[in-house]
């Protein structure tokens, strides 16, 4: 129920002892709707008040907006918990129980370690083998004879890479004629073609 000017006014009296601080952000609703719960509070707290830990005080009675909130950077999580959500109590029916509590730490953990461990887009060297097994190789998907000129409808991309024209050049193909027959669901391969139609590109290299 705070304003920034209000947050500003508490932060700042708090700080002048050298006390350790979190701030939380929290709506005041039980059981919180989701589209109440102002995820979008929490980077504008991390910028705000750089250094200190910014969390959430949530009362949805699930373990969503936690999990939420982590993956947004949240340092910490408040809840309320109960043993049943049937009890009696004026909380009871925003709280989690302690199977829920259990799954929300676990999940908690598995983001850290998935936040920790950033991916580099840029270098994907570590794949290569992979990408070998998952990319396709051009291949037709029926019979055709010797002087057919290939079209679109002819091909299909078919796992694993490096068994004959690479399927990201389909273009290069489509309208040229065929030297050779080919069976349904085989490889296409330069040789198929009076002149190599990717000779001037950079080609996968057949795997023996």
């Amino acid at each position: 129920m705070s304003s920034f000017a209000e947050l500003d006014e508490a932060v700042s009296f708090i700080k002048q002892f050298g006390n350790d601080l979190t701030i939380l952000q929290c709506t005041t609703a039980y059981p919180t709707p989701p589209e109440k719960l102002g995820l979008n509070v929490l980077p504008l707290l991390m910028h705000r008040y750089p250094g200190v830990p910014i969390g959430l005080s949530e009362h949805t009675g699930k373990i969503y907006a936690g999990l939420a909130a982590v993956a947004m950077g949240a340092a910490a999580l408040e809840f309320h918990a109960v043993f049943d959500r049937q009890m009696f109590g004026p909380d009871a029916a925003s709280s989690l129980e302690m199977a829920e509590i259990r799954q929300l730490v676990e999940g908690v953990r598995h983001l850290e370690a998935a936040l920790a461990n950033p991916i580099d887009k840029s270098d994907n060297t570590g794949f290569a083998h992979l990408k070998k097994m998952f990319e396709k190789t051009l291949a037709v998907n029926k019979d055709l004879l010797i002087g057919h000129t290939l079209e679109f409808g002819d091909l299909e991309a078919k796992k694993p890479a490096g068994y004959g024209i690479p399927a990201a050049y389909f273009r290069e193909v489509v309208g040229k004629t065929l030297e050779k027959n080919l069976n349904a669901w085989e490889f296409l391969e330069e040789s198929a073609f009076a002149e190599s139609p990717i000779a001037h590109l950079k080609v996968i290299p057949k795997e023996n």
